[in-house]
């Protein structure tokens, strides 16, 4: 990606003078929009909670971002958004506004098993270990869309521990994917979306200044939507988090055009050691082909040769086999050994050991 024409830090800064609304899909503006001691940013967390776990949620807190380590070696875990609710369930909330290219599935089951066990305290029975949810947004497309799959098209997926029939485990662990580039089908179903799909066209659109008509529409259906609309116009304000937008940004534009320069890169190497690779397959696939045309060739020129050499052969063997009968007969007849020999071609010597 060419980011030459990549506007200024100052360039862009200067969009939040002209009313333009921060990007919720970047973490930076996505947690601000959760996490700011206001009303507001408050009840849309709430919300967009209540939105994501399908039940109701009476209060909540936020605690540590860093899950603790319970031994040497194992992996830290980051949270963004980590809650724990009043009855103890717990979630954490985080956006993926640039596929890495890892496998997120197998790292969002890693997330909520942490959770289950930071949350299980020594000495507790398994009837107290909480229902724990990771949810995470995506800004990409994490499962392809298939026809053999109709909930493959649906922004939001939800995922627990089932048996191979679709039995229940304990659905404590829960993973939920939000999918954004999959919303675009659901603009003109607003009224019987679900709210969490409601909340995915809100996380796509929201500063896109073409969809203002549509996010005031959801705000105006949804409390909720209506209270993160108000929390990220009030962030918009906050020039330390355009700063941090535009410098995020940046990063993965950098990123973006490393990877392509490296594809550039990978696939001329490519094609030179596919010319090279081709060229020797060629040059060895030649040499046989031309290896079993040559004998095919020469063998028939070999057969055509042969029957002509034979027929000759034989045409000669023959008159001289007819020349010796001839010759017997005139012997017997009584004429002289010269006389015979001179009369049929043959020498005098083979004439007289017919005698």
């Amino acid at each position: 990606m060419d980011i030459s024409n990549f506007m200024s830090e100052e360039e862009y800064v200067a969009q939040m003078y002209t009313g333009a609304l921060l990007n919720p899909r970047i973490d930076s503006t996505f947690k601000a929009l959760f996490t700011q001691p206001t009303k507001e940013s408050r009840a849309a967390l709430q919300s967009f909670l209540e939105a994501a776990t399908e039940r109701n949620i009476d209060s909540f807190e936020f605690v540590a971002n860093d899950a603790p380590e319970e031994f040497f070696g194992q992996r830290r875990v980051s949270y963004d958004i980590m809650c724990v609710f009043t009855d103890g369930e717990a979630a954490n909330i985080e956006m993926q506004a640039f596929n890495q290219e890892y496998d997120y599935g197998k790292r969002a089951e890693y997330q909520v098993a942490r959770l289950e066990t930071t949350y299980l305290k020594k000495g507790d029975s398994w009837e107290k270990a909480p229902k724990v949810y990771q949810i995470t947004v995506l800004d990409f497309v994490y499962t392809k869309p298939s026809e053999d799959n109709k909930e493959s098209f649906k922004p939001v997926s939800r995922y627990a521990m089932r048996t191979k029939d679709g039995r229940e485990l304990t659905n404590s662990l829960n993973v939920v994917f939000i999918e954004l580039p999959k919303v675009k089908k659901l603009e003109d179903s607003l009224e019987t979306n679900s709210k969490l799909e409601n909340w995915a066209i809100f996380l796509k659109d929201a500063d896109n200044p073409n969809k203002t008509g549509l996010i005031h529409q959801l705000a105006n259906k949804e409390a909720g939507l209506m209270n993160a609309q108000m929390s990220l116009s009030n962030i918009s304000a906050n020039r330390d988090l355009w700063i941090a937008q535009y410098r995020k940004e940046l990063a993965e534009r950098d990123e973006l055009s490393s990877r392509e320069a490296m594809l550039k890169k990978g696939l001329a190497r490519g094609i030179e050691q596919g010319i090279k690779q081709g060229l020797a397959q060629g040059i060895k696939q030649g040499l046989e082909q031309g290896l079993a045309q040559g004998i095919e060739q020469g063998l028939a020129q070999g057969r055509e040769q042969g029957l002509a050499q034979g027929r000759e052969q034989g045409l000669a063997q023959g008159q001289m086999q007819k020349a010796r009968e001839s010759a017997k007969n005139f012997l017997r007849m009584g004429l002289p050994a010269e006389q015979v020999a001179q009369g049929v071609g043959l020498p005098l010597e083979e004439v007289l050991q017919l005698l």
